[in-house]
C-alpha cells in the first residue's frame, strides 16, 4: 500500500476546517434550543398566569448574543408572546408596542414566517379593536388578513371556517347585513365539509337566524331553522341540548315577527322542554318571556301576565346570585306592556315606578313618577327610554278611556324627556357610527310623538302643537351630521393650536387601543374594554376641561340642540321658495310646508300603493331600458306635492326637500303632474334642491364668489375591478368600466374657471389630500362605490397606477382633511346613495363631504351616463361662472339638456340623477340666466330710447 505524504500546515488547515465545522454545527444547534427552550417557558408562564416573569424574560434575553443570532422569524414569535404578556396585565398601551412596532416591522420582509401566521397577527389586531368599540379601526385589518387566509393554499379550511364565523359575528355588530351574512354562510359551507364539525355548521346557521331577526328579515330566518334543524335531524348526537334549545328560542322569535303564533308556540315550547328552570334559568326566562309575547299579540293577557310573573321570579333569583339588576327592569318593563295592553293601568303603572326606582336609584321624580331627566343618572338610557314610552302609553290609554285632553298634553311633555334622553345619549358617544346606530333604533319614539302634537293641534287649533310637531320631526334630521359639525367647527374656530392638538392626540390614542385577544382566555375579554374606557374617559375630561376654558367652544358644539324658529326660516327663504320636509312613520307621510308667508302639515296615507308606486318609480328611473310609468308619477306627485302646492298662498318657483326615509331615493323633479302641466316634468317649472335638515339650510357661505377650480379625472389601469376586489370592496362579476369622457369633463370645467386639473396619473388621492383645501371649486369625474350596508366602506376611487399608494377616499380622510370648498361636483359616482338611517338620512360620500367642510354637493342618486353627465355638469358650471344661484344653475343646465336631446335620451336615467344637496342660496334674486338676460337686454334698449329721444329734441332745435 502506498502512504501518502501530507504537509504539516495542510493537517493543520484540514483539521482547522473540521473544528471550525463543528463549531458552526454547534452554533446553530444552540440558536435552536435557545429559541425552544425559551419559547416553552413563555407559553408555560402564560399558562400558569405569570405574566410579569414573561416581562422580565425577555428583558434578560435581548442581553444575550444568542437572542440578537435569532431570526427575524423566532425573535417575532419570542416578542409575540411578549405583547400578549402585556395585554393579560392590563398594560395595553406596552402591548401594542411589542404588536405594532416590534412584531410587525420584524416579520414585514421575513420571508420565513407563513403567510397565514402574519395573517393571523393582523386579523388579532383587528379583533382587539372591534372589542375595544372602535370597528372602523378593526376593518382593514379583518380585511387584509382574510384576503391572506383565502389566497393560502395551506391555511386549513377548519381554520378558515373559524374565521369566516367570528367575522360574520363581527359585521352583525355593525350592522352589515350583507357581508354578515356572506360570511355566515361560508363558515356553514366549509363547516358541512368536515363530518366532525356539525355543532359548529349548527352554530353557524343559528346565527344566521339571530342576525336575520336583528335586521327584521323573518322570512330569511324561517329558511336557516329548516336548515339548522334538519343538521339536528341528520345528526342528533351531534348538538347539545342548550345549542338546541337556543336554535328553538331564536325560531320562536322568527315565527312571532311573521306572525304565525302556533309555529311560534311550538318552538317555545321545544326549548322547555329542554331547559331547565334551575339549570338554566336566563335561558328558561326568555322563552317565558317570548311567549307572554305570543299571548299578548293573541290578546290571551292574563296567560301573558303569568307567564311573565313566572320570568320576573327566575330573575329575581338570578339577581340574588350576582346577576345585574337590569335584568328584573326589562321583566317589568314587560310586565307594564302586556299591562297596558290589557288595561290594568294601575298595577302597569306600579311597575313602572319599581323600574325607574332601580334604573334611576339617586333622581328627583316629577308628580307622575318619572325622572326629572336635567339630574336623572340612569344605569341604562335605552331601559330609561323604554320606560318613559311606556309612561306615555299610560296617558294615551286614559286619553282614550276618559277623552280628557290633559293627559294627552301629559303625553306630549313626557315625550320631550324621551329626547332629552337621546340628545344625552347621543352627546355621550364618541363614535358617529355608535351615534347613528343608537338614533335609528330610538326613532319611533319620534313618530307618536308627531303624531300626538297634531292631534291636539287639530283639536285646540293652537299653531303652538304645530310648532311642536315640526320640533319632533325634525329633531330626528341629521342631528348627527349637525352634532359633528358643530363640534369640528367649534374646536377649530375657538380653541388655541395647543389644545386642539393635544385634543386630536387623545383621540388618536383612543383609536389605537389594542391588544391580541385570540390567545386570551375566555374570562380576560372584558379587560379589553377597560383599554377603550381608559381612553375614552381621559378623551372626555380633557373636552370637559376644553368647555370650561373656552365657553364659546361649548356654545357652539352645542348649538346643535337648539332649534331654529319658524319666523326665523322664513325670514331668510326667497319669496318664491318653499322648503318641504318629510317625516315617514309606519303607516304615514307627514310634509310640514314653509314658505315665506305659510307653514302647514300635509298628513299622507303611506299605504301598500304608495309604497308599491315609490319603489317601482325609482326602479324605473334608474333603468334607461324601462319605460317610466305616468300612474305611479301621478300617484306619488298628488299625494306628496300636489296639495301643498295647491295650500300656498304665493307662487312658487323654487323647492327645497327634506326628505325622509325611502323618499332620499326619489329624484322629485323626474314626477310628472298631468292635470296642470301635461307631458312635463316637474323640473320643467321648478328648480329643486335638498337638504338634511332646515338646520343646514342657512349655515354661514364663507364666500360669495366661487373663483378657483380644482377638478380630478382619470381613465384607471385595466386592473382596477381586481385590486378594488382585493380590497373586500367589490363583490360578484361586475366590472368597473375606464370613464373615457373624464378627461374631456374635467378641461371643459377648468376652462370656464381658468382652473387646474389633474388627469390620469396626476389623479391621485395624495395630490387631493394636498391641494382641495384652496379650492372654491372640487370636480371629481372619478368613480366611486356606496356600500348600502357599510357606509364607511363607500369611497370615491383616485388613479390606481401609483405602486404603494392608497387611491380610495374614504369618509374619514374628509373629516381630517378640512375642505374649504363652497361647490362640489361628485359626477361619475351614485354619490348621494348609501345607508339610509332613520330621520339621519343617507349616509354616504356626499354626507362626508359636507362632515369634511364642503357647502353644497352636487352628486347623483344612481351611476351617471358619461355622455349627459359631460353636458349638465358643463352647463351647470357655466352656470355657476354667470352667478346663478346654485338651485336655478342647475334647473337651467337640466333644462338646456332636456331641450337640446333627443326624445329617447329625455329618458330621467340621463339627467334626474344629478341632485343638489347643500343650503340655500340666498344672495341672488334671479332666477336663470336666460331671464337676467332678457333683464339686462331691456334695461339697456330702455337706456338706448331714453338717450335717443333728448338727441332727436337737439336737432329739431338745431333745425
Amino acid at each position: 500500500m502506498t502512504h501518502i505524504q501530507y504537509p504539516l500546515s495542510y493537517l493543520l488547515l484540514f483539521f482547522g476546517a473540521i473544528l471550525f465545522a463543528q463549531t458552526e454545527t454547534t452554533s446553530e444547534q444552540d440558536i435552536h434550543d435557545f429559541f425552544e427552550r425559551h419559547y416553552e417557558q413563555l407559553n408555560q408562564n402564560l399558562q400558569q398566569k405569570q405574566y410579569d416573569r414573561n416581562i422580565q424574560l425577555i428583558k434578560k434575553l435581548e442581553t444575550e448574543s444568542l437572542y440578537q443570532q435569532l431570526d427575524c422569524y423566532r425573535q417575532g414569535k419570542l416578542l409575540h408572546k411578549i405583547g400578549v404578556s402585556h395585554y393579560l396585565l392590563n398594560q395595553e398601551t406596552e402591548a401594542i408596542l411589542y404588536f405594532k412596532d416590534k412584531v410587525v416591522p420584524i416579520w414585514k420582509n421575513c420571508e420565513q414566517v407563513p403567510p397565514s401566521e402574519k395573517a393571523n397577527t393582523i386579523y388579532n389586531i383587528g379583533i382587539c379593536y372591534q372589542y375595544l368599540n372602535d370597528l372602523e379601526a378593526a376593518k382593514p385589518y379583518i380585511d387584509q388578513a382574510l384576503y391572506i387566509f383565502e389566497n393560502d393554499p395551506k391555511y386549513p379550511l377548519s381554520q378558515l371556517a373559524l374565521k369566516y364565523h367570528g367575522i360574520g359575528k363581527f359585521y352583525q355588530n355593525l350592522s352589515d347585513a350583507f357581508r354578515s351574512e356572506l360570511y355566515y354562510k361560508n363558515a356553514a359551507n366549509l363547516y358541512k365539509k368536515q363530518s366532525e364539525s356539525k355543532e359548529r355548521e349548527f352554530q353557524a346557521y343559528n346565527d344566521l337566524i339571530a342576525m336575520n331577526n336583528d335586521f327584521k328579515d323573518h322570512i330569511k330566518a324561517k329558511k336557516y331553522i329548516n336548515q339548522a334543524l334538519l343538521i339536528n335531524t341528520n345528526y342528533p348526537t351531534s348538538i347539545s341540548k342548550l345549542n338546541l334549545a337556543w336554535v328553538y328560542l331564536n325560531a320562536g322569535n322568527t315565527y312571532l315577527g311573521l306572525q304565525e303564533y302556533n309555529n311560534a308556540k311550538q318552538m317555545i315550547n321545544h326549548s322547555l322542554k329542554l331547559l331547565n328552570d334551575k339549570n338554566e334559568p336566563f335561558y328558561y326566562a326568555i322563552a317565558l318571556e317570548i311567549m307572554a309575547l305570543i299571548y299578548a299579540d293573541e290578546e290571551k293577557f292574563k296567560l301573558a301576565e303569568n307567564n311573565l310573573l313566572k320570568s320576573l321570579e327566575l330573575r329575581k333569583q338570578i339577581v340574588e346570585k350576582g346577576e345585574s339588576k337590569l335584568s328584573l327592569v326589562h321583566a317589568y318593563e314587560n310586565l307594564s306592556d302586556i299591562l297596558i295592553r290589557k288595561g290594568d293601568l294601575t298595577t302597569a303603572n306600579q311597575y313602572l315606578n319599581k323600574a325607574f326606582d332601580i334604573l334611576v336609584p339617586i333622581v328627583d321624580f316629577d308628580q307622575d313618577h318619572v325622572p326629572i331627566i336635567r339630574t336623572a343618572k340612569a344605569l341604562d338610557d335605552e331601559h330609561l327610554i323604554r320606560l318613559i314610552e311606556l309612561k306615555v302609553q299610560t296617558f294615551k290609554a286614559q286619553h282614550k278611556t276618559s277623552g280628557d285632553i290633559g293627559y294627552l298634553k301629559k303625553a306630549l311633555y313626557t315625550q320631550h324627556k324621551i329626547d332629552s334622553v337621546i340628545n344625552k345619549s347621543l352627546i355621550s358617544f364618541q363614535f358617529e357610527q355608535s351615534k347613528l346606530d343608537f338614533l335609528n333604533l330610538k326613532f319611533e319614539h319620534y313618530d307618536q310623538a308627531v303624531e300626538d302634537a297634531l292631534t291636539l293641534y287639530q283639536v285646540t287649533d293652537d299653531p303652538f302643537y304645530l310648532k311642536e310637531a315640526y320640533f319632533f320631526s325634525s329633531r330626528t334630521k341629521a342631528i348627527v351630521l349637525q352634532y359633528e359639525l358643530n363640534q369640528v367647527n367649534a374646536l377649530q374656530s375657538n380653541v388655541p393650536a395647543n389644545m386642539i392638538a393635544k385634543e386630536k392626540e387623545l383621540r388618536q390614542e383612543m383609536h389605537m387601543q389594542e391588544a391580541l385577544l385570540t390567545e386570551a382566555i375566555e374570562e380576560n375579554r372584558d379587560s379589553l374594554l377597560q383599554t377603550y374606557s381608559k381612553a375614552q374617559y381621559a378623551l372626555d375630561n380633557y373636552i370637559k376641561e376644553i368647555e370650561q376654558k373656552e365657553p364659546t367652544y361649548f356654545k357652539e358644539k352645542y348649538a346643535f340642540t337648539k332649534q331654529l324658529d319658524i319666523e326665523d326660516i322664513q325670514k331668510s327663504l326667497p319669496d318664491d321658495m318653499a322648503v318641504v320636509e318629510y317625516f315617514s312613520s309606519a303607516h304615514t307621510i307627514y310634509s310640514f310646508w314653509i314658505t315665506k308667508n305659510d307653514f302647514f302639515p300635509i298628513r299622507i296615507a303611506r299605504d301598500a300603493q304608495l309604497k308599491n308606486a315609490l319603489h317601482d318609480f325609482v326602479a324605473q328611473c334608474r333603468d334607461p331600458k324601462s319605460e317610466v310609468s305616468v300612474p305611479f308619477s301621478e300617484l306619488i306627485f298628488d299625494n306628496l306635492l300636489q296639495q301643498g302646492l295647491a295650500k300656498t298662498t304665493q307662487k312658487i318657483n323654487r323647492l327645497c326637500i327634506i326628505p325622509d326615509g325611502e323618499l332620499h331615493k326619489l329624484s322629485f323633479e323626474a314626477l310628472t303632474d298631468k292635470k296642470n302641466y301635461p307631458n312635463q316634468f316637474l323640473i320643467e317649472n321648478y328648480a329643486v334642491s335638498y337638504s338634511y335638515s332646515t338646520a343646514l339650510l342657512f349655515r354661514k357661505q364663507h364666500r360669495d364668489k366661487l373663483d378657483t377650480y380644482m377638478g380630478f379625472g382619470s381613465k384607471y389601469s385595466k386592473d382596477l375591478t381586481q385590486k378594488i376586489k382585493a380590497r373586500k370592496r367589490f363583490f360578484g362579476d361586475e366590472n368597473l368600466a375606464q370613464l373615457s369622457l373624464s378627461q374631456k369633463e374635467i378641461e371643459q370645467g377648468a376652462a370656464i374657471f381658468n382652473g387646474k386639473t389633474f388627469i390620469d396619473t396626476e389623479a391621485t388621492l395624495e395630490n387631493f389630500l394636498r391641494h382641495s383645501s384652496k379650492a372654491d371649486i372640487i370636480h371629481l369625474s372619478l368613480h366611486g362605490l356606496v356600500d348600502v350596508d357599510d357606509p364607511k366602506r363607500s369611497c370615491i376611487i383616485f388613479d390606481d397606477r401609483q405602486e404603494q399608494q392608497e387611491f380610495l377616499l374614504a369618509p374619514r380622510d374628509l373629516y381630517s382633511n378640512r375642505l374649504n370648498a363652497n361647490l362640489v361636483l361628485l359626477s361619475a359616482c351614485h354619490s348621494a346613495s348609501g345607508k339610509i338611517y332613520n330621520g339621519e338620512g343617507v349616509l354616504g360620500m356626499s354626507k362626508s363631504f359636507l362632515l369634511g367642510g364642503a357647502h353644497n354637493i352636487l352628486s347623483s342618486l344612481w351611476n351617471a351616463s358619461e355622455a349627459s353627465s359631460l353636458k349638465i355638469t358643463t352647463s351647470f358650471l357655466e352656470n355657476i361662472h354667470a352667478a346663478q344661484a346654485t338651485d336655478l344653475a342647475l334647473h337651467e343646465a337640466k333644462l338646456n339638456y332636456l331641450n337640446n336631446s333627443e326624445p329617447n335620451k329625455r329618458h330621467p336615467y340621463y339627467w334626474a340623477n344629478f341632485i343638489l344637496l347643500g343650503e340655500i342660496d340666498t344672495h341672488k334674486i334671479y332666477t336663470n340666466s336666460s331671464i337676467w338676460i332678457g333683464l339686462v337686454s331691456a334695461g339697456i334698449l330702455l337706456f338706448l330710447l331714453f338717450m335717443i329721444r333728448p338727441l332727436r329734441r337737439i336737432r329739431k332745435r338745431q333745425k
